[in-house]
């Protein structure tokens, strides 16, 4: 079942596109408080933002708290952002003061944005999505619900370094999944071995700033597996 935070305001035109598209794919939907996210499907959770609405939330700093809270409460995150950014810039510039020259605002408008999407893509574990208007939006969401996730086996590059302890430390935490290097080289910090943070309740580890109930799980279920090693 899809869910829909009830406080998506009434005849929100992505919201109508998402019940129509989910209706037509025979997922079902319900309206109810979400307290994270704007919508969730099983262990997925999606943030929708028009270009205006990400640009206040990136200037406010609001969207690394709920980025956080996605990544505490659910598997998968996935931010998705629509509508063009130059319409964007425009409707900000029109309607909200600066001391800043018009011209110079609009680069810092945009460079904010664009920093904003890859901080995203290289320092969290969410997928970020910019796409031009809500029907696109409407269809990755509905899509995302539709699939089945596929086990991959992951195949790394050779790469030739001298190696660390540093180095196998962090190569063996960011390999479990939801764990980037910051959030490796916050429990090295604060626990020093890899033997350390497995003894480490995983409530314990959740004192790690981005490391939430679920990815703290995986980390200690992951550190402390004992079955056998696939060849």
């Amino acid at each position: 079942m899809l869910v829909i935070d009830s406080r998506e305001k009434e005849g929100s035109l992505l919201v109508d596109l998402v019940v129509s598209k989910a209706k037509s794919m025979n997922i079902t939907t319900e309206k109810k408080w979400i307290e994270i996210g704007d919508y969730v499907f099983d262990d997925v959770c999606f943030e929708a933002k028009s270009v205006v609405d990400f640009i206040g939330s990136v200037m406010s700093k609001r969207i690394w708290t709920q980025i956080d809270n996605m990544d505490r409460c659910y598997k998968t995150n996935v931010v998705i952002i629509y509508g063009g950014l130059s319409e964007g810039i425009k409707h900000i510039m029109e309607n909200s003061q600066s001391k800043l020259p018009p011209s110079a605002r609009a680069v810092m408008l945009n460079n904010k944005f664009l920093g904003a999407i890859g901080r995203i893509t290289l320092d969290t574990d969410c997928r970020a999505f910019w796409v031009p208007t809500e029907k696109e939006a409407a269809l990755i969401i509905t899509a995302i619900c539709k699939m089945k996730p596929i086990e991959r086996d992951v195949i790394r590059p050779e790469v030739f370094k001298r190696i660390t302890t540093d180095d196998l430390r962090l190569d063996l935490l960011t390999s479990i999944k939801g764990v980037s290097i910051k959030k490796a080289k916050g429990l090295i910090k604060e626990f020093g071995s890899i033997m350390e943070i497995g003894e480490q309740r995983p409530h314990e580890l959740t004192i790690i700033e981005g490391i939430g109930t679920v990815v703290a799980e995986r980390i200690s279920k992951v550190l402390n597996n004992e079955g056998k090693v696939k060849i």
